[in-house]
This record gives C-alpha cells, structure tokens and sequence, in this order.
C-alpha cells in the first residue's frame, strides 16, 4: 500500500510537470511567432509585422541590425552612421509626440543620423498606444476638460440664439458679477496656453513645432483595393529614391509647413512622404507603415524605397519602445549583469528535491511507526480511538480490508497473552464477514465482535 500511495505521488508530479511544460510551450509559440506583440513590430512574423524586413536587412551583411528596448530618452550609442527606425506609431499620438532638448535621439540626428517616423493609421482595432507620465496626463487632461467646457459653451451660445433666449454664465449662476462670454473665452485661452508653455518646458516642444509639419484631419474618403497609386517628388538625401513607390493604404497626409522639407513622395498633388535636413543628418515622415510589413513584402514591396528609408546607414535600429516593448531593470537582468547563475542552479537543485522528498520517504518506515511509537509490550502510544481509526481511512484501505487491518492493529495493541485468547474468539466473525461480505458486513461484524468481547 506505501507502495501505491507513493506511486500516486509520483504520478501527480508527473502530470504537474507535463501541464507547465504544455504552458510554457504555448508561451513560447506565442512569442515566436509575434502574437502578443502590437502591429508593426519587428518580432511579428504574421501579416502586420515587421520582421521580415528586419531580417532582410540582416541578410544583406553589409547592414549591422539591431532592436532597441530602451527609452529613447536614455538611448545611447548613437553616432552618424545610424538610422532610427520608429515603425508604426500610433495617429493617436502622433501630434503629441515631444522632441526634448537633452533627446539623444536628436542630437544624434543634429551630428549625421537619419531618424524615421512612420504613422500606424489604426486601419485594424489592435492598437498599443504609448504611456504617458503622471505629470504629462494631468497637464493633458486639465487641457481636455478646458477644451470640453469651451465647446459646451459655445454649444449652448447655439442653442441660445436659436430660442431666442439667454443663458447664464457660469459667474451669473453662481450670484456673482456677469462675465463676457468672449472675456471667459480669452481667459481659457491664456489658460490653456500658459498650460503648454509649462508643458513644452518641462517634456520639450510637440514634435510637430520642432520640425514644422503637420497632420491635416482626414476627410471622407474611398480606398482604392490596393491602395491609392504614389508618385515620386523630390529628395535631399545622397541616394535617389526610387522611381517605383509602393501604393498607399493610409487615408492620412503630411503638411510640410517648415520649407527645409521635400516631398518625396505623393498621393495626387497631396505629400505622404516628406524629408528634411536637421543639423548633419536628416527627418523622415510617413503617413503609412503598410509598405513595411511582412505582407506587403510577401506580395512584392517595393525593396528599393526601403533601402532608401535606411539612408544607406551601416547601423539600422529598429524601435520597440513605441510598441510597448521596453527592457526594465528586473531579476533575470541582475542576474545576467552579475553572473549569479549558481541562485538558479540552487532554486532548481532546491526544487528537485522537493520533490524527491514529496515522492519518497527520506526514511526507511515500517508498519509499527506508521501507526505511533510502540512501546513495551507491544503497546501502541499515542494513538487514541479517534485518531487511529482517521489514519486508517487517510491509508485508502479498501472496504473489504478494513475490517481485518482493524483486528491487526487491536491485536498488536494488546498484551501478547491476551491477544492470542481474544484473537481466537473474534476469527470466526472475521471468516463468516470474508465469505459473505454483503450479507454479513461490516457493521454488523464489528458489533457481534464487540458484543462477544463484553461477554467474556
């Protein structure tokens, strides 16, 4: 039976292991093939990733490739031979993007590197949109509510005029002395633009002011089935783009307010790809990412105008951070950093015998102290009725056992000269229990047993 139990044992642990192998091999499948990654990630290897074009450029040997996980305000080394790649940025967030001062990222665009920006334009419901600080969503939503209650105003100024009657200012309501609408309006607005001067001070100036471009809003519009046909435009860049440019799925289109910028690229007379000057090195901008993904290569982009995105760079980054991938400073990173491989050797060798010792008795047993000390005489020591009768059950005795491992133990708690007279009495009932069990069970056999014994 100590046999069976420890068997049983042996098999749970078994099927423990089996369903954490069975879920890492799932994690593991999901991370391969890019899955818990947004869209345009260079680690998504289905449709709406990146990685083909990843590998592409590390295929070409020429090309040193590599994927940053660290904030881009912390990057560092850059120098001018590199081309920051930020694939997909959510529209979301595109006009709230900073550009601060001390951004390494920029100053390594000032001393000769190529920084670009392309738009994820949100055709698809999976979007990751990038966190922001504490102190910046409570400057941007001090600057939503100033916004809302600018529109509510003007709304019920519609409403008035259309009734023909007038609605108290928010002063009046209060019992103080009437406002200007206009006068409150002016004061919101010197608000909300002390709001972002605090702003540009603090996290640096919108990106959008830094390089002077803008996001036109996009208009009711009807996308061709492979998307709306490109045309070239010009370039400041030392390699030529390419004559053939890939279609365009993104309804979006750039504004080049700054006149450092050249279209490179357009939809009818309208830009989608824009490039500038900045410092040593240069800016690019793009509306769509589609040109980059894993299906538009599958279905023959255009490799010449992604060559030309890169610049011609020996070293090419491609961002995650702004796909939510960002590498923190946790345990395994410690341990990597310091070589502290032998605590995981421990907690594995600690977790082996774990459960040796779950399995197997580090102690040879034995029946008599499976049941309590024995003492002299043969005598069972702290055992009570209750107890003894809670660790025969807990040994998963069959039913048609139990009767007989009851008498075992009784017999062997008794005095050796007692036992043998009281054993001999109680055998009888014991054998007629064996031979008829469900007529004779074991109820009623322990009852004629114990009448018997009161007996004598």
């Amino acid at each position: 039976m100590s046999t069976r139990l420890n068997a049983g044992k042996i098999g749970l642990v078994l099927l423990v292991t089996l369903l954490v192998a069975g879920f890492i091999g799932i994690l593991e499948k999901r991370f391969a093939e890019g899955g818990i990654y947004p869209l345009y990630a260079s680690f998504r290897s289905d449709p709406l990733g990146t990685s083909a074009f990843y590998e592409s450029l590390e295929q070409l040997g020429t090309v040193s490739v590599s994927r940053n996980r660290i904030h881009l305000n912390n990057l560092e080394g850059l120098d001018a031979d590199t081309a920051i790649l930020l694939l997909g940025y959510p529209r979301d967030g595109f006009e709230d993007l900073r550009a601060p001062e001390s951004s390494p990222v920029m100053k390594a665009v000032e001393n000769g590197a190529r920084l670009v920006l392309t738009m994820n334009p949100e055709l698809v419901p999976e979007v990751f949109r990038p966190d922001l600080s504490e102190l910046e969503e409570d400057w941007v939503e001090h600057r939503r509510r100033l916004r809302e209650e600018r529109a509510a105003r003007r709304a019920s100024e519609v409403r008035s005029d259309s009734d023909g009657a007038s609605v108290p200012t928010d002063a009046e309501e209060a019992g103080g002395k009437p406002v200007a609408t206009g006068e409150k309006e002016v004061e919101e607005e010197d608000e909300e633009a002390k709001l972002e001067r605090q702003m540009n001070e603090v996290l640096g100036p919108l990106l959008t002011d830094k390089l002077g471009f803008g996001i036109p809003a996009s208009g009711p519009f009807e996308r061709p089935t492979e998307g709306w046909e490109t045309r070239p435009g010009e370039t400041i860049s030392a390699s030529e783009v390419s004559a053939e440019l890939p279609s365009w799925r993104s309804q979006y289109r750039l504004e080049a307010k700054d006149p450092a910028w050249k279209v490179v690229a357009y939809v009818g007379k309208e830009a989608v790809v824009i490039e500038r000057s900045y410092g040593k090195g240069t800016v690019v901008l793009a509306s769509d990412t589609y040109f980059a993904s894993n299906e538009s290569l599958h279905h023959g982009a255009e490799p010449g105008f992604l060559l030309w995105l890169t610049g011609g760079k020996e070293k090419v980054i491609f961002d995650e951070t702004i796909h939510g991938t960002i590498e923190t400073g946790g345990a395994m990173k410690l341990i990597r950093r310091y070589r502290a491989y032998g605590v995981i050797l421990g907690i594995l060798v600690f977790m082996a015998l774990w459960v040796w010792r779950s399995a197997v008795p580090l102690v040879r047993g034995s029946d008599e102290l499976d049941r309590g000390l024995v003492g002299e005489g043969g005598m069972v020591l702290g055992e009570g009725t209750g107890s003894g009768l809670i660790r025969l059950l807990r040994r998963s005795i069959p039913s048609s056992l139990l009767l007989s491992h009851c008498i075992e133990v009784w017999a062997q708690s008794r005095a050796a000269g007692n036992a043998a007279s009281e054993r001999g009495k109680v055998d009888p009932i014991l054998e007629r229990h064996r031979l008829d069990p469900k007529g004779f069970g074991i109820v009623e056999s322990y009852r004629a047993m114990i009448d018997l014994l009161r007996k004598r």
